[in-house]
């Protein structure tokens, strides 16, 4: 099921986007080893979406900038051509799953908090809701010289390792046509069908021809 019942918008969508990274991980001081994800800390955005489809599984990490690093499973709720964007900051693999998959597994949007207000809320911030928070920190108020705006990516956290089966996937991105090939290929296409792994260098090749770029 891929739709949600909320309030439509032009910039709606009924989608959530888990991206991996290149070969680290965004504060690896807070993986340590004997961390469920500690093995994928070397891997490559590809080899991590690899891992994530035969394992089903996501590991929950610890979010930095947060008194005691809850651990959550992050995602994005942008549309096509906003993910397209942040494909570029942190790499164009990623997984697709429903909105309604990760509320039912007791996820929701995330909840943009100013620095100043979560620095004053530090010791007494509730342990429920610790994981949902994404500082919105443009003065660098939490830590010197670091400024923090993610509002871009209208995350939404999961506070645990989601465990999901292959008819939860509603897609899977990744960079170029040989890509989905080894990865349906890897996978094995009743698991995951062609027609549910999008290569974005196809978009791309689109969008730059009709707009002569």
């Amino acid at each position: 099921m891929s739709e949600f019942d909320t309030t439509r918008t032009p910039d709606y969508s009924p989608l959530v986007v888990h991206f991996t990274r290149d070969r680290r991980f965004a504060s690896p001081e807070l993986v340590a080893e004997g961390h469920p994800a500690y093995k994928f800390k070397d891997l490559s955005a590809i080899d991590r979406i690899l891992s994530i489809l035969r394992t089903k599984t996501i590991f929950a990490t610890p979010m930095p900038f947060l008194p005691k690093h809850a651990p959550a499973v992050c995602f994005t709720e942008c549309i096509w051509d906003a993910l397209t964007h942040l494909a570029v900051r942190y790499s164009p693999y990623g997984i697709v799953f429903s909105k309604r998959l990760i509320f039912d597994s007791g996820g929701g949007p995330a909840l943009y908090m100013r620095g100043d207000v979560l620095q004053k809320l530090w010791d007494s911030l509730p342990e429920s809701i610790e994981p949902f928070i994404a500082p919105f920190d443009p003065a660098a108020v939490l830590k010197k010289s670091v400024p923090l705006d993610f509002l871009a990516e209208r995350e939404w956290r999961l506070p645990k390792d989601l465990t999901f089966e292959y008819y939860d996937i509603e897609y899977v991105i990744v960079r170029t046509i040989e890509d989905a090939r080894n990865i349906v290929h890897q996978i094995g296409a009743d698991n995951l069908p062609e027609d549910k792994v999008i290569p974005t260098d196809v978009y791309a090749t689109i969008r730059k021809a009709w707009s002569r770029e």
